[in-house]
């Protein structure tokens, strides 16, 4: 008696992984606008929502009960944020795509979108190359660089 097996794949060369929950580290400069861009245009294709995190960088020491930025800079900077933000979220409206917007004061940038990530089980974070604090690397910006080596979702880095 012969038994023979036969196993038959069917490999769809367009299927593309979907992604439900996006978040998009924002600091207003130019690559963090193409970032939010590319991930408006994902959230579009996959039905995503998309979430608009900041962190205005600011030292609080327990020890000392106070803030080394002074309250009146953060709230400016809360400001400035949230002006800017505030086209991105027009933006993903006219685009029927579902935002929200998290604005957090923290000291090391990196760990704060990674946690934040995390705790939130994002899918994709979809970020720019470089930020606020310039060209530090050659390749790639030391934000992206740690949230990419760090992050537990997928990351996807614009230029």
């Amino acid at each position: 008696m012969k038994i023979i097996y036969t196993l038959l794949i069917k490999i769809n060369t367009t299927t593309h992984m979907i992604f439900k929950n996006i978040l998009v580290p924002y600091d207003a400069t130019s690559f963090s606008n193409r970032a939010f861009q590319k991930a408006l245009d994902i959230a579009k294709k996959d039905g995503s929502k998309i979430t608009i995190f900041t962190v205005i960088e600011g030292q609080y020491s327990a020890i000392m009960s106070y803030s080394k930025i002074n309250s009146d800079i953060i709230k400016k900077q809360e400001k400035a944020a949230k002006k800017f933000i505030f086209a991105l979220q027009s933006s993903a409206k006219k685009s029927n795509v579902p935002i929200s917007v998290k604005i957090k004061q923290g000291v090391t940038i990196v760990k704060e979108i990674v946690n934040f990530a995390k705790s939130k089980k994002f899918d994709l974070i979809v970020m720019g190359s470089h930020g606020r604090t310039g060209l530090n690397k050659l390749i790639l910006g030391s934000v992206a660089n740690g949230v990419a080596q760090q992050a537990k979702c997928s990351v996807m880095v614009v230029k």
